[in-house]
């Protein structure tokens, strides 16, 4: 798996859209106290119960590519449900949720870590609809998958890498598609998958 650089922001362009990298220190001691990571994940959100989700039928496609360590197919399992929520959630409330046209994405990261939210702010352009959502009356997705690598010691998964692909078409004054695609990098903490890093692109598709 991929070994994330405490600490170390990087900008690119690709994908014919804007481009950034950002992962947070995390204590790797702080997973092996918490929980078993097959239990049910904690409420991550303070607002995001009341977001509500435009028309975007189509399901997210959450699969395990790669486990490095050993770990129990049940426990895969949990870790693949867990972590395609977490996704779905930061998806349904930077993107593709809410009544369009909005300006405002208060609770636009449920499941990041605080530093990392707080890092995740000052990048809304990016990571949200902001920049469009005064201008489209409605959002739709076309794509979802997330791929993960795991990583486990002592039949326990301690971090996840989630490689994920978002692709949604908006109506509107600045109606398009626009795709999102990148990594997410989480750790179990206070008993529940967080975000701590993400390296991230955003373009049209």
């Amino acid at each position: 798996m991929p070994s994330p650089v405490p600490g170390r922001t990087t900008w690119s362009r690709r994908y014919a859209g804007i481009a950034l990298a950002l992962v947070l220190p995390v204590s790797v001691t702080a997973c092996r106290s918490g929980s078993d990571p097959s239990a049910a994940p904690e409420r991550l959100s303070r607002n995001d119960a009341q977001v509500t989700l435009a028309s975007h039928p189509v399901e997210t496609t959450t699969r395990i590519h790669r486990v490095y360590g050993r770990l129990p197919d049940a426990r895969r399992k949990a870790v693949r449900r867990q972590v395609g929520e977490v996704v779905d959630r930061w998806w349904d409330a930077a993107y593709l949720g809410g009544t369009f046209p909005r300006s405002s994405f208060p609770a636009a990261f449920p499941g990041f870590t605080d530093g990392a939210e707080e890092r995740a702010r000052s990048d809304k352009t990016l990571l949200t609809n902001q920049t469009r959502g005064p201008h489209v009356e409605s959002v739709t997705a076309k794509h979802r998958e997330v791929s993960l690598d795991i990583l486990a010691t002592d039949r326990r998964a301690r971090s996840v890498t989630a490689h994920f692909v978002l692709r949604f078409e908006t109506t509107g004054e600045k109606a398009g598609k626009t795709g999102v695609r990148g990594r997410l990098f989480l750790t179990y903490k206070r008993g529940a998958w967080r975000i701590f890093g993400y390296d991230v692109a955003k373009g049209a598709w």
